[in-house]
């Protein structure tokens, strides 16, 4: 991830007052908040199937979203090459997710749609 990109993330969730569970695979990380933990591995099913998770922040992978869709929980999508955007958009389609495009990603894109899927009762 480009620096100014996990800047962006950063920056985005000390804005959040709900707890970050984020897979992280270099190592410690500076500038996070305190709500933000990282994870080398994270177990994916499990975390998806925990009853306080309320989003889940995805490249719209085939496997990550059908496991999202099992748990039943909504999806932030930020497709980078294959068939995640065609998932995406399907995911768009069936009013379980919203997506966000990597090269016009800004603080206040992700955060508006971090926003809407934790307060939009749908």
């Amino acid at each position: 991830m480009p620096e100014d990109y996990r800047k962006l993330f950063v920056a985005v969730f000390a804005k959040l007052k709900q707890r970050v569970l984020w897979k992280w695979e270099a190592g410690k990380m500076e500038g996070i908040s305190g709500n933000v933990k990282l994870g080398k591995w994270l177990p994916q099913q499990d975390v998806l199937g925990h009853k306080n998770v309320k989003l889940f922040i995805t490249h719209g992978g085939l496997h990550s979203t059908e496991e999202a869709i099992f748990h039943g929980v909504p999806l932030i999508g930020i497709p980078m090459f294959g068939d995640q955007d065609a998932n995406m958009k399907t995911s768009e389609n069936h009013g379980f997710a919203l997506t966000v495009e990597f090269r016009n990603l800004t603080e206040e894109k992700l955060f508006m749609a971090i926003n809407t899927v934790l307060t939009d009762p749908k």
